[in-house]
């Protein structure tokens, strides 16, 4: 872990360089306070013979370390945490930017509010721990190697008491601070399990409240909330021994050197004076004291790294693989299906040999019951996954041999779960097209038949709207609708809403998609009976095996599970 922070803090050698130089400035006129003190002290130990003038030099240089002390400790403080804040922001982009080229399986298999979680909450954790661990840490050990050096040239044989206590102060530290990482580790775990289930609490409340689960998400919540709170408080408790218990040795160092020094005062004035051991023994409380700060700090740094490792293992995970060289020829004459076979979890088969072939301009609906395989069959299209076996091929040509980009710039992708994001309505719809003019966002809003409801926003197209805006679903779905109408794909993929839309908006969902659907290649998971109705190819599936193909009359005649399904008024079961 260590080894990879700092490759983090490779690119900022000459920061680092230069807050060194500020913390031994800061360091060294600390310590020359106390010699100057000693002096001062050694000055007026004679009531008889007391030297002002001398008094008054040592008064001005004391005032003099104190003002550059500060100065320098001021910047010290300054450029670290410009360092630290540096290294976080990188970190945080350098996660966001991974979760944008993870695999959609890792994705779909780990819980969105833990990843949420980790570019926010872990990686914050991070900035404090740096911010405090490193500050306290750096400074500290110039505190300590410099404060020994002055104390040696001040008297060695005290110092060396010094120097023989020091390794039972270091040891209780990595004692009880090994104890506490494997608590901080897990705390980080269940901070990310707590974060996913509260994200998807939030996001799901229609749900919730339907199925009057509110008690339940209540206790499932107190329980991991206690998981958090049992974990937190060992590893809370056992890290704050750490400062308690270098305390006590510290103060052993500070009792051991005040009595050796009052020996040495007695025995040999002259050569060690009561200047000197109150010099020494201010030295042996700033020697202690930078240990009392880092393990102050223990918990933080230790959160701080268990928050790290979890922050590495993300960005470990191999980035979605792309080997395609090849690029689609636009417009696309065919694509075929030939034994395809395709599972999301090993010995559990969803799509069994799948053999078809799609002529360009064919419309083709994808029915069944839930589960089945549509929106796999989608999946696959676009490369989100790959087949297990078989392959799917456009125009002759194998997709994985295809740029993942490529492939899936050709198609034009509408969902039920529609997005919108924070922004204006022109934004939201010139999201395909960056650099589109006002006057193609209207006519792509014409297209989708979204015009009219647009212009009696409060704003126009410049009214602010996201997820929770209080638009109807049906105006989502035309926006996302006039979003694709700027792209003019060369292939579309529609997934028909199945929420309660009325009857007028449903019209001009269907109008759109009938627009978008005209002389363009289509793969529609059809809900309605009109939409299965007019298709060319009508794929019927059952636990992820295609039961019958056919158009609308053929399958009919068939008399099978699609003529069963149509009879029954249901589509999609």
């Amino acid at each position: 872990m260590v080894k990879r922070l700092v490759q983090y803090l490779k690119g900022y050698v000459f920061f680092i360089f230069v807050i060194l130089v500020f913390a031994l400035i800061n360091v060294v006129t600390t310590l020359l306070i106390p010699v100057l003190i000693g002096n001062a002290i050694d000055c007026i130990i004679d009531f008889n013979n007391v030297n002002f003038e001398q008094i008054n030099k040592i008064l001005f240089f004391i005032f003099l370390c104190i003002l550059v002390g500060n100065i320098f400790g001021y910047l010290y403080e300054y450029m670290m945490s410009f360092v630290c804040e540096k290294v976080v922001i990188h970190l945080r982009c350098e996660v966001f930017n991974k979760i944008l080229h993870l695999p959609l399986s890792y994705i779909d298999s780990h819980r969105h509010g833990d990843m949420v979680s980790l570019i926010i909450s872990d990686i914050e954790q991070v900035s404090d721990g740096l911010l405090q661990g490193f500050k306290q840490l750096y400074r500290g050990i110039i505190m300590i190697i410099a404060t020994l050096l002055f104390m040696f040239l001040i008297k060695w044989e005290v110092a060396l008491i010094v120097i023989l206590v020091t390794p039972l102060s270091l040891f209780v530290a990595w004692f009880i601070s090994k104890k506490s990482h494997d608590y901080f580790t897990k705390q980080a775990k269940i901070k990310g399990e707590l974060s996913g289930y509260i994200l998807e609490m939030v996001t799901n409340q229609k749900n919730i409240k339907s199925f009057c689960y509110e008690e339940t998400a209540i206790q499932r919540f107190e329980q991991i909330n206690q998981d958090l709170y049992q974990i937190g408080i060992n590893a809370q408790f056992i890290s704050s021994t750490t400062n308690p218990s270098t305390r006590f040795v510290n103060g052993l160092v500070y009792a051991l050197v005040g009595i050796v020094g009052a020996v040495f005062v007695v025995k040999d004035p002259l050569s060690f004076s009561v200047g000197m051991l109150s010099s020494f023994l201010s030295y042996a409380n700033q020697y202690t004291k930078p240990f009392n700060e880092i393990s102050g700090v223990v918990s933080e740094v230790q959160s701080a790294f268990a928050s790290f490792k979890r922050i590495i293992n993300l960005l470990d995970v191999d980035d979605e693989i792309d080997d395609g060289l090849k690029e689609i020829d636009l417009p696309v004459d065919h694509i075929k299906f030939e034994n395809v076979n395709f599972s999301y979890q090993e010995n559990q088969p969803l799509i069994t040999d799948f053999n078809l072939t799609i002529e360009k301009g064919e419309k083709v609906a994808i029915v069944g019951p839930t589960g089945c395989g549509k929106t796999t069959m989608i999946n696959l299209l676009l490369r989100y996954y790959d087949p297990v076996s078989g392959a799917i091929y456009i125009d002759d040509v194998n997709t994985l041999d295809i740029k993942k980009d490529n492939l899936r710039q050709a198609y034009g992708l509408v969902l039920q779960d529609t997005w919108i994001f924070k922004g204006t309505v022109k934004d939201n719809i010139a999201y395909a097209k960056q650099d589109a003019s006002f006057e193609e966002v209207v006519k792509a809003a014409k297209l989708a038949h979204a015009h009219s409801f647009i212009k009696r926003l409060p704003n126009g197209y410049d009214t602010m709207i996201s997820s929770n805006s209080g638009l109807s679903q049906g105006e989502k779905q035309l926006i996302t609708i006039a979003r694709l109408m700027m792209l003019k794909p060369d292939m579309v993929i529609l997934d028909e809403a199945t929420s309660s839309i009325d009857t007028r908006t449903e019209k001009k969902i269907v109008d759109a998609f009938n627009y978008m659907m005209n002389g363009r290649t289509s793969f529609i998971i059809a809900h309605r009976l009109s939409t299965v109705q007019e298709a060319d190819k009508i794929i019927v599936m059952k636990s992820g095996h295609i039961m019958e193909i056919g158009n609308h009359k053929e399958l009919l005649a068939k008399d099978g599970f699609y003529a069963k399904l149509y009879h029954q008024g249901i589509v999609d079961s």
